[in-house]
């Protein structure tokens, strides 16, 4: 059963997670030219400004201020749509986290809402090229050089640390 304290802490991991996801996303929205990647990333700016709100909704009924930094750091240089995938990547992998500890601190509905934003940021993580990962939390995030996936499963990777510096997610 979790306490009132877990549960604040919960939805402020949420909170500055998902104002992190905002800021991110309105970066590496303007890296992609017009078409279906750059219509993706805005929709996705919206749905965390959305679940931003909600957090925030949560601890206003418990008078709590959310934590609320003007700036993020961005983890590496926005150079074009390959960064921008990166970033995005990153950003839902890192909520994964964040949605996976917040599951265990809540109970109930928000507990079934936190596990099935958690599974959503994981497909979205995925979508943007981070390969998928049984187990969150991994101590690294792989990501495929695209974001389209290989067939044959040899596609090239890279790897981004989780604490590479970014306060993005």
């Amino acid at each position: 059963m979790s306490t009132d304290g877990s549960r604040t802490e919960a939805w402020k991991s949420i909170a500055l997670g998902e104002q992190a996801a905002v800021y991110a996303y309105g970066v590496l929205t303007a890296q992609f030219p017009d078409g279906p990647e750059r219509s993706r990333a805005i929709d996705l700016g919206v749905t965390h400004a959305r679940d931003r709100d909600r957090a925030r909704a949560a601890l206003a009924e418990q008078s709590v201020e959310p934590d609320s930094p003007a700036a993020f750091e961005i983890p590496f240089p926005m150079t074009g749509p390959a960064s921008a995938r990166r970033l995005a990547a990153v950003v839902e992998s890192r909520l994964v986290d964040v949605y996976c500890a917040a599951v265990g601190q809540l109970e109930g509905k928000e507990r079934r809402r936190a596990a099935a934003s958690a599974a959503a940021c994981s497909a979205r993580s995925v979508r943007w090229g981070a390969r998928p990962t049984a187990f969150p939390g991994e101590a690294e995030v792989e990501l495929v050089a695209s974001a389209t996936p290989d067939p044959t499963g040899s596609a090239a990777s890279g790897s981004v640390s989780p604490d590479d510096g970014a306060s993005v997610g």
